[in-house]
């Protein structure tokens, strides 16, 4: 299968529940909120319609995977949208609306040095995402946005960011703006 990105605004609780599993539909019910309903049956109706067929998900360390394939996928929803990344290798994605109040608790998850880079409020959330996105890639709890994952270099009209970890990784992340919404990902 060839890697791909799919982004798409949330389904309506009905919507979402004609296009995934009977199971799907009773695990979003033990969500006590609408949203997270929404969310999870919404990026799941995603993901079996891209595969054509519904496949079996489950989490290890709190991502998702595709049970008994060799297909990788990486998920992220925020309040009306939501993406999906799916490829041959590891992948991540991370989705926010440029609006999301990020930069007053930017001093838990940027540096000085970041901080400079961030000349309105949206731009606080372009590096935000791509640190999400990298921490999801990298699937190591331990790391810490703040002080672990750094941004080295941003180009915004190459749509590119270079991310680097204290243990020695690093991965160019692609990133695009569509209308009110941010989106990282990796494939």
């Amino acid at each position: 299968m060839d890697s791909c990105l799919i982004v798409a605004p949330l389904l309506d609780l009905e919507q979402a529940e004609g296009l995934v599993s009977a199971q799907d539909v009773d695990k979003a019910l033990l969500f006590t909120s609408l949203s997270r309903r929404r969310e999870f049956l919404s990026w799941r109706a995603m993901l079996y319609k891209a595969l054509s067929e519904v496949v079996e998900i489950e989490y290890d360390n709190g991502a998702p995977y595709i049970v008994g394939r060799d297909l990788h996928i990486g998920v992220s929803h925020t309040t009306d949208m939501v993406a999906v990344a799916l490829a041959d290798r590891p992948c991540a994605v991370d989705v926010e609306r440029a609006d999301r109040d990020v930069a007053r608790i930017s001093d838990r998850f940027l540096t000085e040095g970041e901080r400079a880079l961030c000349h309105k409020q949206s731009d606080y959330v372009a590096l935000w995402c791509a640190k999400e996105c990298y921490y999801k890639l990298c699937r190591n709890k331990s790391l810490s946005l703040l002080t672990d994952i750094r941004v080295v270099a941003l180009d915004w009209g190459a749509g590119v960011v270079d991310v680097a970890d204290s243990l020695g990784g690093g991965e160019r992340l692609n990133f695009e703006r569509r209308d009110e919404h941010f989106i990282v990902y990796f494939l």
